[in-house]
């Protein structure tokens, strides 16, 4: 999706494409970094942030909970602006209603609405692109913590947002300490960047973890300083890609078979090798 501003726009394309992943038989559905809300400026969404509470849903998290209901599919919602309750301004930080940093969180929402696991993003795009924009991430979103996987019934699943791409240390605490079988790498990779790294990074997240990897992109030109990648991308442990939807709107669709997974780890036990990692 090439998300906006326009949060009903995008929360309505977000229920288009669930209902076309139900018609094709999905169970899990992953949805881009700033799936609701891209806008221009990064402090622009301290103004739509939400609290992520249960008896009180904001609008965000509550149409991911209908999706997840409505159609009975788990779905990680990668990269929704979670109000966070450090409220000590950051150098020269904006203060909007109160609140100067949120968390870039990523949810993993049950069939029955429920927030199964909440992510926060660890790493922040901090980063000077080359002949193009300077992000700050740390200027409005405050770091998170902890590694998280959830457990569903379809598999293990390990949870990140974008930048975490880089790191490959999160993606293998996430499969050595955690045991996941799927990587989820919601993103909105700049087209620069992408176009250097994007497939390379994810397939050796996929190769040396020996994991599925789901990456779900935004794509496209969302105002005058962003464009991203796209290239949305389902990669098996072998690090062959087996779905891609390279631009546009709508849905790269593909199995996730764990026998294939345990025969990759079978044959290349290399999970069981490590050496220096303690």
């Amino acid at each position: 999706m090439c998300a906006s501003s326009d949060i009903s726009a995008n929360l309505a394309l977000c229920r288009r494409l669930a209902a076309d992943a139900a018609g094709a038989g999905v169970k899990l559905l992953v949805l881009p970094e700033n799936f609701a809300f891209l806008s221009r400026r990064p402090s622009d969404k301290l103004s739509v942030a939400e609290l992520l509470d249960p008896a009180d849903p904001g609008r965000i998290v509550q149409a991911v909970a209908d999706i997840a209901r409505t159609h009975g599919m788990w779905v990680i919602a990668g990269g929704l602006p979670e109000i966070s309750p450090d409220t000590s301004p950051r150098d020269g930080g904006e203060r909007v209603g109160g609140i100067v940093r949120v968390y870039n969180t990523c949810l993993a929402v049950a069939p029955d609405g429920e927030i199964a696991a909440a992510y926060r993003k660890i790493h922040l795009f901090d980063v000077a692109i080359p002949d193009s924009a300077v992000f700050r991430e740390s200027e409005s979103t405050e770091r998170g913590s902890e590694i998280v996987s959830v457990e569903t019934p379809l598999a293990r699943i390990g949870l990140s947002v974008c930048y975490d791409l880089r790191f490959p240390e999160l993606y293998r605490k996430l499969a050595l300490e955690h045991r996941a079988q799927v990587l989820a790498v919601p993103a909105a990779f700049t087209a620069y960047t992408g176009a250097a790294h994007w497939h390379t990074l994810l397939r050796s997240r996929a190769i040396e973890n020996q994991c599925y990897v789901i990456a779900a992109a935004q794509d496209g030109r969302h105002n005058d300083k962003r464009e991203s990648f796209g290239h949305s991308l389902l990669i098996d442990p072998w690090g062959q890609i087996i779905a891609e939807l390279a631009e546009g709107e709508g849905l790269a669709v593909a199995e996730i078979d764990l026998d294939h997974l345990d025969a990759t780890r079978q044959r290349m036990p290399c999970l069981e090798h490590p050496v220096l990692w303690r």
